[in-house]
């Protein structure tokens, strides 16, 4: 056995030994499935790229846990800029290139965006993947893991919410 795939052994079962917990600590911060997968597979590479760096054996549960709810932030401030940019782009441009008008539209996105930072995150994801990714509801269900049923109910709720705050711009 060469040096290199010994060295193997002991990360292939940190990594068995540290998945539920990278995997629940991504999950409790992005509460979905799908994305907590990708977040634990990016620490586990992180962990391979920086293994000789990790001097304490004992830290690496920390280590791990650290990384991966770093990694789970950065993937909700991903999905945050891209919410924006993709409604800065669904609403549509005014002919009326007026000062007035930009500024009214600005401030209906700017409205928008309250709104939808005021929701849970879980009923947010799904107002986006229906409205600015054009899913199904069915598509949304499996995406964030739960019943159709469930989605049903949460972008009931996102548009009342929407049609209450934004009552006054109609």
């Amino acid at each position: 056995m060469s040096a290199r795939a010994a060295a193997d052994i002991p990360f292939a079962s940190t990594v068995h030994r540290h998945t539920r917990l990278v995997h629940a600590t991504a999950l409790g911060v992005l509460n979905a499935p799908a994305e907590a997968d990708d977040v634990a597979q990016e620490t586990f590479i992180a962990a391979w790229v920086h293994r000789d760096a990790i001097d304490d054996p004992a830290a690496i549960a920390g280590w791990l846990a650290t990384t991966a709810r770093r990694r789970a932030v950065d993937v909700l401030r991903t999905a945050s800029r891209r919410t924006l940019v993709e409604l800065d782009e669904s609403v549509a441009a005014s002919d009326d290139h007026a000062p007035a008008r930009v500024a009214e539209r600005a401030e209906l996105v700017r409205a928008v965006r309250e709104v939808l930072g005021s929701m849970p995150r879980s009923q947010r994801r799904c107002w986006e993947l229906r409205h600015l990714d054009g899913h199904s509801y069915h598509d949304v269900a499996a995406e964030l893991d739960l019943p159709v049923s469930t989605v049903r109910g949460m972008l009931a709720r996102a548009r009342r919410a929407l049609e209450r705050e934004l009552a006054a711009w109609r």
